[in-house]
C-alpha cells in the first residue's frame, strides 16, 4: 500500500508537469499559426490586386493559369510566398464569379462571394484540430461593386506544429528536466521536516507530534520528582537504642 500510493503521487506529478509543458507548447502552436493567417490573408490581398490589373487588362481572357503564368513573368509566386514567410500553399488559384454562381467550382464563399467560415469546403479536421487555414480575397475590375472574383489560398497547418516542435523542443526537454528535479527536491525538504515518535518509534509529521514527545518526557520527569519525595517522606527503619534503656 505504501508503494502503490508513491507511484500514484509520482505519476500524478508526471501529469501536473506535462500538462504544462503541453500548455506551453499549444500557447506557441496557436501564436505562430495567428502569424500565418495574417501572412496568407496579406499573400492573398497581393494576388488579388494583380488579377484585378491583369483581368482588366485582358478582358477576353478568362484563363486563370494564364494569370499565373503572368504573375511568375513578373513577380514570381514562390518569390511571393517567400516574401510573407508563409509556408507553401496546398491551393493557390482564382475562382470566377460566373463559374461559382453556377456550381461549376465551390470556392468555400457566400453569395457575396467572401469566406464562409461554416463551409466545410474551408475545413479538414486531422489530428483533433482543423490542419487547414484557407484565406480567400475577392478582386475586382474597374469600378464594378460586383467582385469578378476570388483568389482562393490553402496552407497546412502541419508544417507549423513541426516548427514549433523544432524550434522548443529542446527547451521543453529542459524544462521537463528541471520540473522533475525541483518536485524532487521539495521531497526531499518534506522528509526532512517530520520528528521522531517515541511511542510508535517511526518518524511522524507535522509539529503535534513533536508536542505530544515534549508533553511525554515532561510527565515523566514529574512522576519520577513526585516518586522520589514520596521515598524521602518515609520513617527510615533506624534503630533507636535510647527507647530500649
Amino acid at each position: 500500500m505504501y508503494f502503490l500510493k508513491r507511484l500514484i503521487v509520482i505519476v500524478l506529478v508526471q501529469l501536473l508537469i506535462f500538462s504544462f509543458i503541453f500548455t506551453l507548447f499549444v500557447f506557441s502552436f496557436n501564436q505562430r499559426r495567428e502569424v500565418s493567417k495574417n501572412q496568407s490573408k496579406a499573400l492573398a490581398s497581393v494576388i488579388a490586386e494583380q488579377a484585378s490589373n491583369y483581368f482588366e487588362e485582358n478582358n477576353n481572357n478568362f484563363s486563370s493559369k494564364d494569370f499565373f503564368n503572368f504573375l511568375d513573368d513578373q513577380i514570381g509566386v514562390q518569390k511571393l510566398t517567400n516574401a510573407f514567410n508563409v509556408n507553401p500553399p496546398e491551393l493557390l488559384t482564382v475562382y470566377f464569379r460566373s463559374d461559382i454562381m453556377k456550381g461549376i467550382v465551390n470556392a468555400g464563399t457566400d453569395d457575396n462571394l467572401n469566406k464562409d467560415d461554416d463551409s466545410p469546403f474551408n475545413k479538414t479536421n486531422k489530428f483533433f484540430f482543423n490542419n487547414k487555414y484557407v484565406a480567400i480575397k475577392p478582386f475586382f475590375i474597374g469600378t464594378s461593386d460586383m467582385p469578378y472574383g476570388v483568389v482562393r489560398i490553402e496552407t497546412s497547418n502541419i508544417p507549423i506544429l513541426t516548427e514549433v516542435l523544432y524550434n522548443n523542443g529542446l527547451f521543453y526537454m529542459l524544462l521537463f528536466l528541471i520540473l522533475n528535479n525541483q518536485a524532487f527536491l521539495f521531497y526531499l525538504w518534506t522528509k526532512k521536516k517530520k520528528s521522531l515518535d517515541v511511542d510508535t518509534g517511526y518518524l511522524k509529521e507535522s509539529s503535534l507530534g513533536s508536542i505530544k514527545i515534549m508533553h511525554k518526557l515532561l510527565g515523566d520527569v514529574i512522576e519520577d520528582h513526585k516518586t522520589s519525595n514520596t521515598k524521602n517522606n518515609k520513617p527510615a527503619n533506624v534503630l533507636n537504642i535510647d527507647d530500649k534503656k
